[in-house]
C-alpha cells in the first residue's frame, strides 16, 4: 500500500490563505468604517478645523520632500473635504466603491501631510487602512479569499502590537510617565476621577496599558479568550475616549477588533435579531479559490515595511523621545508629555544688525507649542525667518535658536545648540549635530 506524501509548508500556508470565507465580518467592517469616516470629516466642518488648521495659518510645517503639498486657494480645501466626506460615505455603502476608496484615500492622505503640526498616528492608520482598502474590492458579492481578513486582522494588531513594545521604557514602566501627568489633570472626571488622585493610579494604568497592548492581540485571535478581550478593548478605547481628544480613533479600533470574530459573526448576529439583510444572505456555496501568491507576497512587503519603519530610530543616535528622529510612522501613542519654549535670533553678519523673534508673531498657538519641543519643526521655521528676512531685503541671514524641553515631567534643558546657524541646516541632516544630547535625570 502506497504512502501519501504530506502536504509541504507551501501548500499548507496556500490553503489558509486562499481557504473561501464569509465575507460578512469584511462588509461590516466597510460600512462602519466608511461612516466613521464621513463623521470625521463632519467635524472639520463643525468644528472650523479647515479654516484653522489649513487656511488661517501663515506659516505650514510640511514633511521634508513634501513641501509641494499645499492647501488648495480659495474654497478649494472646503471642496477637498466635501469630496473626502463622499469617498467615505461610497465607501460605507458600497456605491463606485473602488473610486469612492480612491477618492477618500488620496484626500485624507494629502489633507494630513500638509502640515506635521497635526500628525498623529491615527491619521497614519487610517491612510494605511484606506490603502487596503483601495486594492480589495469588499463591495463584491460572495465569499473571498482568507487573506483578505488576515490584512486586515494584521494592519489592526500591529497598531497595538507596536504601541505595546514602545512601552517597554523606564519612564512608561517605572515613572509611570506621562500618565502621572495626565491623571493628575483629570481628576475631575467622573465616577474615574477620584481614582486618579491615589498615588499608585498611575503605575496601576501604566503596567494595565502595556499589557493590554501586547496582549490584545493574542487574546482576540483565541477563541476563549476572545470575548473578553473584546470587553477590554471597549473599556480601553472608552477610557481613552474620555481622557484625550483623540477623536474617531477609539471607534475605528473598536470596530477593528471586531475582525478578529469568525467571519459570519453579523449573520449570526443578525439572525439573533430577526432582522438579517438581504444583501447578507449566506452563500450557498465556499468555491475555492485561484492560489495566485501575487497579492498575499504584495501583502507581506505592505506589513513587512510597517514593521521595519518602527525601528528606524535604532540607526540614530539620541533618545527618540528627545530627539524624535525617526518618531513618527512607528505607533510611538501615548508615550511623552513634551513642553517647551523657543525665542529665534536672526543676525545679519554682513551689517551686524540681529533682530530677536517670538513665534507667537508668525504662528498659531498650537503650531508654537508642538514646535517648540520638535528638532525638526524648529528647524523648518528657521529656513522659514531667513527667507522671510531675505524678501524684506536682508539676504545671508544667519538663525539661531534658544530652545528648551521637559520631556515628561522633568525639568526642562537646552534642546538645540544655540551656536549652530539653523538657516544652514538642511532637513536631510541628522539633527545629532545641532540637538543637545538628552540629560536623563529622574522625573519628579
Amino acid at each position: 500500500m502506497g504512502i501519501e506524501a504530506a502536504p509541504g509548508v507551501r501548500e499548507r500556508l496556500g490553503a489558509a490563505l486562499f481557504a473561501p470565507v464569509d465575507r460578512a465580518s469584511l462588509v461590516a467592517w466597510r460600512v462602519l468604517f466608511g461612516l466613521l469616516m464621513t463623521i470625521a470629516v463632519a467635524r472639520f466642518f463643525a468644528y472650523g478645523w479647515i479654516e484653522e488648521h489649513y487656511l488661517a495659518p501663515r506659516v505650514l510645517f510640511p514633511f521634508a520632500g513634501l513641501e509641494w503639498i499645499r492647501p488648495w486657494p480659495g474654497v478649494g480645501m472646503y471642496v477637498h473635504f466635501v469630496l473626502m466626506g463622499l469617498g467615505a460615505l461610497g465607501i460605507a455603502f458600497g456605491v463606485a466603491y473602488r473610486l469612492s476608496a480612491l477618492t477618500f484615500v488620496l484626500t485624507f492622505t494629502y489633507a494630513h501631510l500638509i502640515d506635521r503640526t497635526y500628525y498623529l498616528n491615527h491619521y497614519y492608520f487610517i491612510s494605511l487602512v484606506g490603502l487596503v482598502m483601495v486594492v480589495l474590492p469588499l463591495d463584491r458579492k460572495g465569499p473571498v479569499p482568507a487573506w483578505w481578513l488576515w490584512l486586515l486582522r494584521a494592519q489592526v494588531g500591529l497598531v497595538y502590537v507596536f504601541g505595546g513594545v514602545a512601552k517597554l521604557k523606564r519612564d512608561w514602566l517605572v515613572h509611570a510617565q506621562p500618565l502621572k501627568i495626565w491623571l493628575s489633570a483629570s481628576t475631575d472626571l467622573p465616577v474615574l476621577g477620584r481614582f486618579f488622585e491615589l498615588p499608585w493610579a498611575p503605575h496601576a494604568f501604566s503596567i494595565a496599558g502595556a499589557v493590554f497592548d501586547l496582549g490584545v492581540v493574542p487574546a482576540l485571535l483565541w477563541r476563549r479568550t476572545r470575548g473578553p478581550a473584546f470587553v477590554a478593548v471597549v473599556t480601553f478605547h472608552v477610557i481613552t475616549r474620555l481622557l484625550f481628544p483623540i477623536g474617531m480613533f477609539p471607534w475605528v479600533m473598536i470596530s477593528g477588533a471586531l475582525l478578529f470574530f469568525p467571519p459570519d459573526w453579523p449573520r449570526r448576529l443578525g439572525a439573533w435579531l430577526r432582522r438579517l439583510p438581504a444583501s447578507l444572505t449566506p452563500p450557498t456555496a465556499l468555491p475555492a479559490f485561484r492560489a495566485s501568491w501575487t497579492g498575499p507576497v504584495l501583502a507581506a512587503v505592505f506589513l513587512g515595511v510597517q514593521v521595519l519603519l518602527p525601528l528606524r530610530h535604532l540607526l540614530y543616535p539620541g533618545d527618540v523621545m528627545w530627539t524624535e528622529e525617526g518618531f513618527r510612522f512607528s505607533w510611538n501613542v501615548m508615550l511623552m508629555e513634551k513642553d517647551g519654549m523657543a525665542e529665534f535670533r536672526v543676525s545679519e553678519p554682513a551689517t551686524g544688525q540681529w533682530w530677536v523673534v517670538s513665534p507667537g508673531r508668525y504662528l498659531a498657538p498650537y503650531q508654537v507649542k508642538m514646535m517648540a519641543t520638535q528638532p525638526d519643526m524648529l528647524l523648518t521655521f528657521a529656513h522659514y525667518l531667513a527667507r522671510d528676512f531675505a524678501e524684506r531685503g536682508h539676504p545671508g541671514v544667519e538663525v539661531r535658536v534658544n530652545a528648551f524641553a521637559s520631556l515628561n515631567g522633568r525639568p526642562r534643558q537646552r534642546l538645540v545648540d544655540p551656536t549652530v546657524d539653523l538657516a544652514r541646516v538642511s532637513p536631510w541632516d541628522s539633527v545629532s549635530a545641532w540637538v543637545l544630547p538628552f540629560q536623563d535625570v529622574e522625573p519628579p
